[in-house]
This record gives structure tokens, sequence and C-alpha cells, in this order.
């Protein structure tokens, strides 16, 4: 079905290619050889100049969720297999108690394309072009027991689905210079393309079972945004609702003409040293915008009240189970239930982002370093704030390692309380840079080294060739 290619469009956006500077990093942040660390506060400098590897030189994927795990989506059925909980076999007895009322996914991506750091006379510089995006999912547990139950119940309300994504093309340039001895600032720009937005939202969506109909009302919203759009076929039929015939990702990507939106935003820093022993540091981030062309924008809104026939089940006392005698069906389908609205101003909420940090050099040769972090960040689809310590080890010129252990919560799904370890490493030679680290270790996983009961994860990765001589970090 059209609509149905649109949802499936935004599905695999948000979740192959996740918001705009949602990733924390928060691992490498008191590592003086990282070039990532300069994400979270612009007065950070990598101890050397550096040319980012194109694509590979900064690339950080995060997903997080207040309940969906591998072992909530997928089941045991014996001889080692397993299947998804939409599968007969599965009861909904088994998943019920796995679900929260409002199941939330996030899902977001920097890659860094091209990018470099140098050091002059007057300062750090540093450039970058970059692939942002974020996406999330708002799944009612009611939704999920609709697909899986269909007429074992007589009405279900599933208001509050949502399905989102925005994905940008960023230009940063920032700069770093030491006012004094002790005090250095710095500040970045970044210049946003906005490449695509969508958004499905229903506040209403209730299905009603009389007899063998379902009374279907709902109450959403559709906005779309993508230089080219308009110019997909069919994308309006006569009656004014937005159809889609021709919505699907290759008419998409074959009608996009260039940038659909456009956004500023700014980042600012400190660090302070004291005593040589102590730093502080603090940072505000992504102060600014992001607005989207009404030219390039459609939106449409669903105020739907329609029937569909639903299934009829008998139970089979043999089996335990309910049985579709094969009739009628429970696909809720939305095709042409939005109507085109003006499109008027599209923007995408940009939220401060604050960092807090603490270090000492226990040793006072940069050995071994005790940090205490504290960052806040949000998009449209999820928060984190998060408060770590973290032990830094420095042990030859070229070699550091970090391991932090953080609290916090996810403010936009659900308010869950978490903890973690996170880990990296950052090999920083003569000849090249490279960082591996996570926020989120993993210690439980299958034996495709899937994480099993893991909320959030996150991967970072860095690829630099280094330029110049070392620079002293501390003093």
């Amino acid at each position: 079905m059209p609509m149905k290619r649109f949802y499936t469009l935004l599905l695999l956006l948000t979740l192959a290619t996740t918001g705009l500077h949602a990733q924390q990093y928060r691992t490498s942040y008191f590592m003086e050889g990282s070039t990532m660390r300069t994400r979270l506060n612009p007065a950070l400098r990598s101890d050397r100049g550096y040319i980012l590897f194109p694509t590979l030189g900064d690339l950080s994927v995060n997903l997080n969720s207040n309940a969906l795990t591998f072992n909530t989506l997928f089941y045991p059925v014996g001889n080692g297999r397993i299947a998804s909980l939409f599968d007969s076999r599965i009861d909904w007895a088994t998943v019920e108690p796995h679900l929260a009322n409002m199941n939330k996914i996030s899902v977001d991506l920097h890659a860094a394309l091209l990018g470099a750091g140098f050091y002059t006379p007057i300062g750090y510089w540093t450039v970058e072009l970059s692939l942002d995006a974020v996406g999330g999912v708002n799944l009612p547990k009611s939704l999920v027991e609709f697909t899986k139950q269909g007429s074992r119940a007589t009405a279900y309300e599933m208001g509050g689905l949502s399905v989102g994504t925005d994905l940008s093309v960023t230009l940063s340039a920032g700069y770093s210079r030491r006012i004094t001895d002790e005090l250095t600032v710095g500040g970045r720009i970044n210049f946003i393309g906005g490449l695509a937005r969508a958004n499905v939202t229903y506040n209403r969506l209730d299905a009603t079972l009389n007899s063998d109909t379902w009374s279907i009302a709902a109450d959403g919203t559709l906005t779309a945004s993508l230089n080219g759009l308009r110019k997909a076929d069919h994308l309006i039929n006569e009656e004014g609702y937005i159809t889609g015939d021709q919505l699907n990702a290759g008419t998409l990507l074959q009608n996009m003409k260039g940038l659909a939106g456009f956004g500023m935003t700014f980042d600012l820093g400190a660090e302070y040293v004291l005593f040589d022993r102590f730093k502080f540091s603090a940072a505000l981030l992504n102060l600014g915008f992001l607005s989207w062309n009404p030219n390039h924008t459609v939106k449409g809104r669903s105020e739907a009240s329609y029937e569909l026939e639903g299934y009829s089940y008998e139970y089979d006392p043999s089996t335990g189970e309910w049985v579709s005698d094969g009739s009628g069906s429970t696909s809720l389908n939305l095709d042409g239930r939005f109507k085109e609205t003006a499109a008027g101003k599209t923007r995408t909420k940009m939220y401060p982002g604050v960092v807090l940090g603490a270090e000492y050099d226990i040793f006072g040769n940069r050995l071994l370093n005790a940090g205490m972090l504290f960052t806040h960040r949000r998009n449209e689809y999820y928060g984190r704030t998060e408060f770590s310590i973290s032990a830094t080890v420095h042990p030859i010129e070229w070699f550091t390692a970090s391991l932090s252990y953080a609290v916090g919560n996810y403010k936009c799904i659900g308010d869950n309380f978490f903890s973690s370890f996170g880990f990296a490493l950052n090999f920083h030679t003569g000849w090249i840079n490279l960082f591996l680290g996570t926020d989120y270790l993993v210690f439980n996983v299958n034996p495709q080294f899937i994480p099993l009961n893991q909320r959030a994860v996150n991967f970072n990765f860095g690829l630099s060739i280094p330029l110049g001589r070392p620079h002293e970090g501390w003093h």
C-alpha cells in the first residue's frame, strides 16, 4: 500500500540512518589524544592536528529504548530457534509483561564525511563536514496487542503512535584559543542543511469492534520535507488527500534536488587549569535553529472515521489457540487518510545542551587522571542527563585508555534511571590516530554478538592522520 511504503520509509530512515547533535562521546572527554572530545566542548583540543579519513574519521551510532530489547522482540521456540513476538507460537501472555505502555526507540548517527584540525600561532582550528540524523518511534502497547490479538478484545486505544526522522548535512568551523596559561576558550559555528524531515503522529487512534467490523477514529498529523517532494507523481489526489503513490525511497532520492531546510547553531566552551593539577571545563551547546522551507514541505491532517472488516476467531480446545477463519483484515490501512493542509512554518526543535567537567592529575605527570562529568543533551525524540566518573591512563605518549561509570536517566523515553560502564582506547602515534569506544559496555550477548537485554547501545569510531608534533594539553 502506498502509505504503508511511506511508513516503511520512515522506519528505515529512523533505524538505518539515524539528532541533531545528540551524541555524547563522554568516555572520550578526558582523552587528550582523541579528536572527538571537541564535540562536547569546543575549547578542548586534540594533542595534534589531524586530517580525518573520509566517512571513518568520526563515526558514532546510538540506540536507546525504554523497553524494547532483543529479548523483548524475540523468544525461544525450541531446538535452539527463536521467533518474533508476532509469531503464532508466542502467546500474548508471554509478550505483554515485557512491554511498556508506550515503547520508545531512538536512533541517531553522526558521520564525519571530511574534517581536519590544525594548530596556528593564534590558536587551534577545526573544520568538519558531517552527516547528522535522528529518529524516533513511539509504539503503544495497545497497537502491538491489536496487531497480534485481533478481535480478542472489543476496543483498543492506540493514541501516541508516532514515527519521525530528521536528516541533515552540517558544516562546522571551530576555534580554540589559550587566553592565559590557565584559561582556554573556544567556540564553534554549525551551518545545517536540512536534507529531509518526516513525522507522523497520532494523538488519537481508536479501534472499536462492532460485530465483525472495526470502527476506526483517528486524529493525526503528517509532515514531510524534501527538496523535490512535490514533484513526486500522485502525491496529492483530486480530493486533496496525500496518497503518496510514488512515495518510496527510490523515487524520493531520484527527486531530491538539494536542501529542504537551513539552520545554524553555536557551541561555546571554556577550560581552566588550577594549581597545575586540576582542570575545570564547561560548555553550552546547540544554540540555534533549523527551519524547513514551506515550498518543499507537505503537511496533512487525519480526522478520519472509517470502518474495516475484522477477523472472525474460533477457539480450538485441542490446541488451546484461537483460530481465524481467514476472513477480513485487522490491517490499519491509513492510505489516503491525511488531507493536505497549508504547509506553513516547520521547525526542528533545538534544545541547548550543558556540559560540566572536572579532572585531577593524580601523580602530576598525566599518567593517571580522575574525572567527573555532567552532561545534559536532548533532541525531539529523547534526552539524556548523565553524571559520570572516569579514570584515564596515559602510560606512553601514543596511547590513552579510559574507563567510566555513569548514572542518569532518559528524560524523553520514560524517565528511566540507568547506570552503565564505558570504555575507550586511543592510539595516537605520529602516523595514525585510532579511537574505539563505547559509553555503554555490553556484558550479555548471544552467539551472534547481539546484545540481549541492553536498552542503550552506542559505538564510537575515529580514524585520522596526525599533523605536526604533539602539543602539551595539560598546561
